[in-house]
């Protein structure tokens, strides 16, 4: 088998952080390597390496039989390396043969763009990968998010790219199309391409992958044939420990208040849904995505427009008009678009943490500040080089701890958390599991929309199952099971799941 790819003691750091140390590495022709780890472990820090996104500080890169120090971004894309990060990076307003040839337009004589041939070439390259649903002349607009992460491999491809690189591409979608994706990766590496495959999800790297590597704290622990590994063994070598208690949580009796969501209604996207929590109560939202869960939660948090619904907390109006408006209401919000709406990138971590309290308050003691803000970089296990570091600096899911942390500087009494492990590492995740279930232990109310059907059963009370804009059923968690919810949320009729009618 081919070696497209070797990796030799190659290291890197970041304002005085080692984030990458004596990284040996390899990848062959038709093979699906997995790069898995917690957040902050180095796997960005090594696809921007190879992609030429920055350079190492020591080491070489084998690539294609010739030896390397660093490689630049057009480079590597010239020598046949394409990477796609999990932000879909596409313009919604051209074409599929437009953005496909985006930058590199194919011109006539007359040095106008020759659409027709950008469209049989692409059409041809969809044709050869056997996309057959998306169509060249299509508007990216009218695409599905699975279908933008197919088209965004296709735009790489056009470059005849040998080695091909994943960063969490199915963590914006539904089961159907990650199986689709995780079809199309297939076909490429049966035709002899080298797959780099980044994911949080496990279960994913079972089922495509040929080997593993895992990195902790930007150093290889272990690198096996996946058909020689575990999902426990996987685990314990990325946090050092065994994963059994990951998806166990207490229970405690609920309090006598009542949060009343009453009425939302926006078109066909959110249909008249109500429904009715408990003081200290875990409220799961599941459902296919563009079922209208977070549709339904931003109306809630006031982020987008509400004209019919009502949010009561023990009989008093809430309603927020706004974020601003429902933050000094006590109700926050944990954003799944972190990047769009969660966080100020360009700000330090101080700044993104404090930001909510300092809008309050006229004045607050800089020292108590730094305390909260230390604190918070303990308790949450957000790494970083020290709290002035810009967000935007941060892996995926320390930028997550950052808007958690944010949130819980002040006293609410309504807390949304859309999405809150997505694209975050299983040590993280119990963090975070840990922290809401410290909330609603204080009898606040906790709205939870998740995609992870695991997740909604472990960490609910009650999960409401929306579908195609309504809340259609209400079942005790307890009672669930992750075919009888998949079953739901297609709308499958199913007579062993208990459930109730939604409150």
């Amino acid at each position: 088998m081919e070696r497209l790819l070797e990796f030799k003691h190659v290291g890197k750091t970041y304002g005085g952080i080692r984030v990458l140390t004596d990284i040996d590495m390899t990848l062959d022709a038709g093979e699906i390597l997995c790069l898995v780890g917690e957040n902050g472990a180095g796997k960005s820090t090594m696809i921007k390496i190879l992609s030429g996104a920055i350079a190492p500080d020591g080491g070489e890169i084998r690539l294609f039989g010739n030896v390397y120090t660093r490689l630049h971004p057009r480079q590597a894309i010239n020598l046949g390396v394409a990477t796609i990060y999990q932000e879909i990076d596409l313009v919604d307003n051209l074409t599929v043969a437009d953005n496909v040839f985006l930058g590199e337009e194919i011109m006539t004589g007359m040095r106008t763009v020759n659409r027709k041939e950008q469209e049989r070439v692409t059409q041809k390259l969809l044709t050869d990968l056997n996309i057959h649903r998306i169509k060249a002349d299509m508007m990216v607009s009218d695409l599905s998010t699975g279908q933008k992460q197919s088209l965004q491999i296709v735009k790489a491809l056009k470059h005849d790219a040998r080695i091909l690189i994943l960063d969490e591409p199915t963590a914006s979608l539904g089961e159907e199309e990650t199986a689709a994706l995780l079809a199309l990766v297939q076909q490429l590496a049966a035709k002899g391409m080298g797959i780099i495959y980044i994911s949080h999800y496990l279960d994913e790297i079972f089922r495509i992958g040929t080997r593993v590597v895992v990195l902790k704290d930007g150093v290889k622990i272990s690198d096996r044939a996946v058909a020689d590994t575990t999902e426990e063994q996987l685990v314990h070598d990325m946090i050092g420990r065994e994963a059994s208690s990951f998806y166990q949580r207490a229970h405690f009796p609920l309090g006598d208040g009542i949060l009343e969501i009453q009425g939302f209604q926006r078109g066909n996207v959110v249909k008249n849904v109500s429904f009715t929590m408990r003081e200290g109560e875990i409220f799961g939202l599941g459902g296919l995505v563009g079922a209208g869960r977070t549709e339904l939660v931003r109306m809630i948090y006031g982020a987008d427009p509400n004209k019919t619904g009502r949010v009561v907390i023990n009989g008093r109006d809430v309603t927020p008009t706004s974020p601003r408006d429902a933050v000094s209401k006590g109700i926050f919000m944990i954003s799944e678009d972190r990047k769009g709406t969660g966080l100020f990138l360009q700000r330090s971590v101080r700044e993104n943490i404090m930001i909510t309290t300092n809008e309050k308050r006229h004045f607050i003691s800089l020292r108590k500040e730094r305390c909260r803000v230390d604190e918070s970089v303990r308790q949450f296990r957000i790494k970083v080089a020290s709290p002035e570091q810009a967000v935007e600096t941060l892996s995926g899911g320390n930028q997550q701890k950052v808007v958690i942390a944010r949130c819980l500087q002040d006293e609410g009494k309504l807390y949304i958390f859309d999405e809150p492990t997505k694209g975050v590492d299983v040590g993280a995740k119990e963090e975070i599991y840990r922290h809401m279930l410290d909330l609603a232990r204080e009898h606040n109310y906790v709205i939870m929309v998740s995609s992870s059907m695991p997740e909604l059963i472990s960490m609910s009370d009650r999960i409401g199952v929306m579908r195609e804009g309504e809340l259609v059923e209400i079942v005790d968690a307890a009672d669930a099971t992750e075919d009888g919810l998949l079953k739901a949320f297609i709308g499958i009729k199913n007579t062993d799941k208990g459930g109730s009618d939604h409150e």
